[in-house]
């Protein structure tokens, strides 16, 4: 176990070359570069290569729980050594308030520390700084652990775990025989969806750095951006809907866009999480822009809609980007379909956080079975997913999840009311950080720097919690996962 994770960190370490190549380029002070990144990256590497080559010869192949623990303790090891650069270049002095933006970062929450109110982030942040950022984003999009196991599988067994774990569903199908040939090609999709963005974006007008950080985070779904006023910075219809276009196929399951390149478009128009995904962002969409014209919170229908619809994308897909800097003015029941739809997520086997919407649709189907039973309770009513059955163990762990999803969003709310904040702000920044969102109604207009140190720990933990999508982390936080 310790050796796969040592082999993660070595692969990490190279990673910290891209923001020192980018200082390089808009000329950083030297020393400040070898002190943000290469310090870091010799310390990552150091630490991998204790984990490795001292525990190599013992590796064996990786059991089910091991896997679990890699990929959970894995995630809060690298936000922890991801948080270096922001203290040693110093972006970012304060420990919990760097681990915090790292940890948003890997695991695509897109909730910042960075104080909006000293201005624009790109011209009071170093661009290597801002490059790192959004270069975090993009390795938790489809899980770094996920493009590692391309080499992992060659090194050591029991990789097919790994890739279990991180993309947390059974649905998920294998697209190629191996599972080096799968990631390869997960990530290659990923990679020309992310070079499409830029191009486009740099089509609508923007500069190559802006361009390349904005599709590093969209396509990850993460919502950092190198402005304070986010995406209401450009002030284009064109580029948010680039940017819309790119956060639902970043919220899509992967394997769809996949069938979709091979020409099985049958396959995914037939798709019901795909369906059920677009359709409850219609509904949410359109109340929200109803909602938004009827209470005159923008001067015309055409204003409305645009920024409605962009809010309501942004949250379902969790990608966490927003095009107002006040959404506190906007009407509560807009404000209760942000939360719900952060709440919901995106779909299985997507860069995207939440519940997902795969899930609830078993939910619903199991709510509807169990009405049904109550009428006929003799009738045998086996739930049904595109015409094919699915196993009551399935959705016996779909219930139980969503149970201990809904008690971490419930304590964690608590706690953070405790701190001081409004039961709205509480619930908001609460599902945005479980979520993978970091849209919280809060996080806009004042943003997460001001929160009290408490409030900080239990959102980090609440990111760290949702990316594992509960479960895991509840099996690397219990005792009898380490005893023999």
């Amino acid at each position: 176990m310790m050796a796969t994770l040592g082999y993660l960190l070595l692969i990490f370490s190279l990673t910290f070359l891209i923001p020192f190549i980018t200082g390089i380029v808009y000329e950083e002070p030297a020393e400040d570069l070898y002190k943000a990144y290469l310090v870091p990256m010799l310390i990552t590497a150091c630490l991998g290569a204790v984990l490795w080559f001292h525990t190599r010869d013992r590796a064996e192949d990786l059991r089910e729980r091991d896997a679990f623990v890699v990929v959970g303790l894995g995630w809060a090891l690298m936000a922890l050594l991801g948080s270096l650069p922001y203290i040693l270049g110093g972006s970012i002095t304060n420990p919990l308030d760097a681990y915090f933006e790292s940890m948003s970062g890997f695991t695509t929450t897109g909730a910042s520390v960075l104080d909006p109110t000293r201005g624009d982030f790109i011209l009071n942040y170093p661009h290597s700084i801002l490059m790192w950022r959004s270069l975090t984003c993009w390795l938790g999009g489809m899980g770094f652990i996920v493009f590692s196991v391309v080499i992992l599988s060659r090194v050591l067994e029991g990789s097919v775990h790994l890739f279990r774990t991180e993309v947390s569903d059974s649905t998920v199908t294998r697209i190629r025989p191996k599972l080096a040939q799968t990631a390869r090609v997960l990530w290659g999709i990923y990679a020309v969806f992310t070079l499409a963005c830029f191009i486009l974006l740099m089509a609508a007008g923007r500069d190559a750095f802006d361009a390349l950080t904005t599709s590093f985070s969209t396509l990850a779904t993460g919502g950092f951006s190198v402005h304070a006023a986010n995406i209401g910075m450009y002030d284009s219809f064109v580029v948010e809907l680039i940017i819309m276009i790119f956060m639902v196929i970043g919220g899509v399951n992967f394997v769809l866009h996949y069938n979709l390149i091979t020409g099985r478009v049958r396959n995914v128009f037939r798709d019901p999480e795909l369906r059920f995904f677009i359709v409850y962002i219609v509904v949410f969409a359109s109340i929200a822009v109803s909602a938004l014209y009827l209470s005159d919170a923008f001067s015309n229908f055409g204003l409305s809609l645009r920024h409605g619809l962009f809010q309501v994308v942004s949250a379902s897909t969790t990608g966490g980007f927003t095009t107002v800097s006040d959404l506190n003015s906007w009407p509560p029941v807009v404000h209760m379909l942000l939360i719900l739809a952060m709440i919901f997520g995106a779909s299985v086997g997507s860069t995207g956080g939440g519940i997902k919407a795969a899930r609830f649709l078993l939910l619903l189907k199991s709510t509807r079975r169990v009405i049904f039973k109550a009428i006929h309770p003799r009738a045998v009513k086996p739930i049904k997913v595109a015409g094919r059955p699915v196993q009551e163990s399935v959705i016996e762990k779909v219930q139980m999840m969503f149970f201990a999803y809904l008690v971490v969003l419930a304590v964690a709310t608590v706690l953070i009311c405790a701190t001081g904040l409004s039961v709205l702000e509480s619930l908001s920044s609460v599902a945005g950080s479980l979520g993978n969102v970091g849209l919280g109604i809060y996080s806009p207009g004042e943003g997460y720097h001001t929160l009290s140190g408490l409030a900080k720990g239990v959102l980090i933990f609440c990111m760290w919690m949702g990316r594992l999508e509960i479960f895991t982390a509840m099996i690397v936080l219990a005792p009898s996962t380490y005893r023999t």
